[in-house]
């Protein structure tokens, strides 16, 4: 099962924020793993490669100021968790979701939990889905959307030959669907797939600008904003394909990063 919540904050106290969010929630998210499943946890902190979540940063906090975010008591905040596998699907909302503490700390501010919900109707950013069913709807559909445009709300970069690249190229993008859904999804992809989509796939429009994530003594660039994708050479397959991805992004996320707050993105109507 694919898992997408969101934990609702109240600040309690004033303060300010000098430091990338994504990391903090990244710092809550073990911690609390600790407290509640240790068994979870080692596991967690075990993994090699790709991981079966992602974290987005604290989100409805006012606009930085030179880096910093300040926090006045009652500020309200919220931030979203995704798991990608069965077993930690299971264990996110039996265990670290039902036991969520009254007060967490974050970047020294301490903030109420107001409650958590996987409401899609309440948040277009949640949301429940087995892949199995994803598959089965998108990849046997008789008329595969050959058109996607895609909203990323958190910084979103990718690498590149060059090191870094705060744009979403069709292949980069795509690809870093393919390679999420391939270890964690329940179908598999054709191999070759990534190569049809350089010669098929372009870029028809985007309302895209690049925002600096500090992250301590690091500046990171990201985009943020729309962009749409338009399949010009992708047979009927090839498309059902790229519909399944796009629509699995809203728990996989989009570039590198993503379990540090990056790439939080999902598929326009």
């Amino acid at each position: 099962m694919l898992v997408a919540a969101s934990i609702q904050l109240e600040a309690v106290e004033a303060g300010q924020l000098r430091e990338a969010t994504g990391r903090l929630v990244h710092g809550f998210w073990f911690h609390h793993w600790g407290q509640v499943d240790a068994e979870q946890s080692a596991r967690l902190h075990a993994g090699q490669g790709l991981r079966p979540f992602t974290l987005s940063p604290l989100l409805g906090l006012p606009r930085p100021r030179r880096g910093e975010a300040t926090v006045k008591p009652g500020q309200t905040a919220w931030f979203r968790v995704t798991t990608l596998e069965p077993t930690l699907s299971d264990a996110l909302r039996t265990t670290w979701l039902a036991r969520l503490p009254e007060v967490v700390t974050l970047g020294e501010i301490p903030w109420r939990v107001t409650g958590y919900t996987l409401d899609s109707a309440e948040n277009p950013w949640l949301g429940q889905a087995a892949p199995q069913a994803l598959a089965e709807q998108y990849l046997l559909a008789s008329r595969p959307a050959h058109r996607w445009r895609l909203r990323f709300a958190t910084p979103t970069a990718f690498h590149a030959t060059a090191g870094h690249l705060p744009f979403p190229l069709p292949g980069a993008l795509v690809g870093s669907w393919l390679r999420q859904w391939q270890a964690f999804g329940q179908v598999r992809l054709p191999e070759d797939f990534p190569e049809h989509i350089h010669a098929g796939l372009a870029i028809s429009a985007y309302r895209l600008q690049t925002v600096p994530v500090h992250d301590r003594q690091r500046i990171t660039i990201g985009c943020v904003g729309t962009l749409t994708l338009r399949a010009t050479k992708l047979s009927k397959p090839l498309c059902a394909a790229v519909d399944l991805l796009a629509h699995y992004a809203l728990w996989a996320g989009s570039g590198h990063r993503t379990t540090q707050g990056y790439g939080m993105t999902r598929l326009l109507t």
